[in-house]
């Protein structure tokens, strides 16, 4: 097999920690995989190990242009397909815009489908969250095998297609082992400091989470991390919000930290809060987890299928999750039980089951379909 990778569309850390991580994990030498050619940004592409079967395309002009990106995938895409000699195409975005090449793809974009979410947005923004779940159902009939993260995604877009005449599978994430817990690791008596790492966007409730943490600070001694990277107009509105409460010296925040530094961020830090419901996996759960982090997170399918019995879990933001961190500073044998149970349930995930698996579904397909 020569497999093309369009990874044109991957932009978020949790898709780009995604791909490198299946492909520097894949055993080529096992694999009928004779080259792969990958079409992504420079970001992308440096994190990617380079080999001989790996062949890395770079195509920046398109990463941020949703115009130029639709047509190349739809019309040029195929033809660089066809020229490189490639029978088979793995779409990790879950953007596919021609039927010309049997393919599997990878859906890691829930937020378009949760109504409640996206009626947040602006116009603008619902409109184009409209446009990608349109081309996202679009994509699902064009392909001929469906990777999901989750159960509770699939659930999702069971909802809005059926799946039973399409090949599809649940396929997790895994958890690099560059993350780990310090030994006796213990939350800190005389001030609790909370972590939330993700994407600084309106549905991730960092804005609704400041407003939560002001009345905490009435009640406990804490600080809290906020790390991630977004538009310039929303880190303005949570920075602007931080201000009016004047928690400058308590709220502090951080963008662009690289991946392999998070193990050492994540081990100064106490307690991990989550608080969003529109997710396709949630990586970052199960990585604070593995830091030996009880995490806290907003009660959703996504989050009770991720931590299972290793999570503290709260209803909404204020009374309830100031209650639970109030619960979880006074608790500490329970803590220490949730602690040990997160860092044996993180340790079943790994990226070289995930990648073996994302390979082997996609040479069933391929088989499948010749």
């Amino acid at each position: 097999m020569i497999l093309g990778i369009d990874a044109t569309n991957i932009k978020s850390e949790g898709g780009i920690v995604h791909l490198f991580e299946i492909l520097n994990n894949s055993n080529y030498t096992k694999l009928n995989i004779k080259k792969i050619f990958v079409w992504g940004n420079t970001k992308l592409l440096s994190k990617i190990n380079s080999n001989k079967v790996i062949k890395k395309i770079n195509v920046n002009n398109l990463t941020n242009n949703l115009f130029k990106r639709t047509l190349w995938q739809k019309f040029v895409l195929p033809k660089e397909l066809k020229n490189n000699g490639c029978n088979f195409l793995f779409v990790p975005g879950g953007v596919l815009l021609s039927n010309s090449f049997k393919s599997v793809l990878v859906f890691q974009n829930i937020l378009p489908f949760i109504d409640d979410e996206v009626s947040r947005y602006n116009l603008i923004s619902r409109i184009k969250f409209f446009v990608q779940k349109t081309i996202y159902l679009h994509s699902f009939k064009n392909t001929q095998g469906i990777i999901f993260l989750s159960n509770s995604s699939k659930k999702i877009i069971n909802k809005n297609q059926s799946f039973k005449h399409k090949k599809n599978i649940i396929i997790s994430h895994g958890v690099s082992s560059i993350f780990k817990a310090q030994k006796n690791k213990k939350i800190r008596k005389n001030k609790l400091k909370l972590i939330y790492v993700s994407k600084f966007d309106i549905y991730k409730n960092q804005l609704e989470l400041i407003d939560s943490f002001n009345r905490i600070k009435k009640n406990l001694n804490v600080s809290l991390t906020l790390i991630g990277d977004g538009s310039d107009d929303f880190k303005k509105k949570i920075k602007k919000k931080i201000i009016n409460y004047n928690l400058e010296k308590d709220i502090k925040i951080y963008e662009n930290i690289k991946y392999n530094k998070l193990t050492k961020i994540y081990n100064k830090h106490d307690i991990k809060i989550y608080p969003s419901k529109a997710e396709t996996f949630g990586l970052t759960m199960l990585e604070a987890v593995k830091c030996g982090l009880p995490t806290l997170a907003l009660k959703s399918d996504i989050s009770k299928e991720i931590l299972s019995e290793a999570g503290f879990y709260y209803s909404k933001l204020n009374d309830d999750l100031i209650k639970k961190l109030i619960y979880i500073s006074k608790n500490r044998k329970i803590v220490n039980k949730k602690i040990k149970k997160g860092i044996s349930l993180s340790n079943k995930y790994s990226w070289k089951k995930t990648s073996q698996l994302t390979f082997d579904f996609i040479q069933k397909i391929e088989k499948i379909e010749k």
